[in-house]
């Protein structure tokens, strides 16, 4: 009894472990599936507006393979409804694409005139780590104010006031900057102790289970 107790213990564990590290499917178009969109129906692009995707979630598209495809396009290609090139194609009618990079992706119906119809999509997927390098740049442009501030004031007095107040700038400037990386690394560090901390309850469990036998 201990040992299946423990069992079913390392069992539960991993379907938890399992669980928390799942991506979210989104089936296209609900219960409507992959299709024209009726004329009080909401457009699919509408629909993807209101959700918010991240790297890792699933598309299913859900179509009769044998009157409908589902192409993966660029932009030029989406707003044309052009058919005829694309940069993937999936015809078999239970489509589960997964959104593996952040930025924009473009969906048409193989079918032109599906397409003109508004069987399209456009699905823009999170990217919260591109947003990071761009707090950065802000200290640089307070480099200027020193410099002007020294070049008004002329005669023998500039020098002094000039050579005090670059060595404060100069460490603000320093822990300003020391700063941001360590900013930056300590959210990677913090990523990177979630999946440690992931991993080694991961491996506890199974381990745990094992002995348990």
């Amino acid at each position: 009894m201990a040992r299946s107790s423990c069992a079913a213990l390392g069992l539960a564990c991993f379907a938890i472990l399992a669980a928390a590290a799942g991506a979210t499917q989104y089936k296209v178009g609900g219960d409507n599936g992959w299709a024209v969109p009726a004329a009080a129906a909401e457009s699919f692009n509408t629909w993807a507006e209101k959700t918010s995707f991240q790297i890792g979630d699933d598309l299913l598209f859900v179509y009769p393979k044998d009157k409908d495809s589902v192409l993966l396009v660029e932009p030029a290609d989406y707003n044309t409804c052009n058919t005829s090139s694309y940069d993937k194609q999936f015809d078999d009618g239970s489509t589960t694409f997964t959104l593996d990079r952040a930025g924009a992706f473009f969906f048409i119906s193989g079918v032109e005139a599906n397409c003109r119809a508004n069987e399209k999509l456009i699905v823009m997927v999170a990217g919260g780590p591109a947003a990071a390098p761009q707090g950065s740049p802000s200290p640089t442009p307070a480099a200027p104010a020193p410099s002007s501030s020294g070049g008004g004031s002329g005669g023998g007095k500039a020098p002094p006031s000039s050579s005090s107040s670059p060595n404060a700038p100069a460490a603000a400037k320093n822990s300003t900057a020391k700063g941001l990386p360590h900013a930056g690394g300590g959210n990677k560090n913090g990523a990177g102790v979630t999946v440690a901390g992931f991993l080694a309850s991961f491996v506890g469990c199974v381990a745990y289970a094992t002995l348990a036998f």
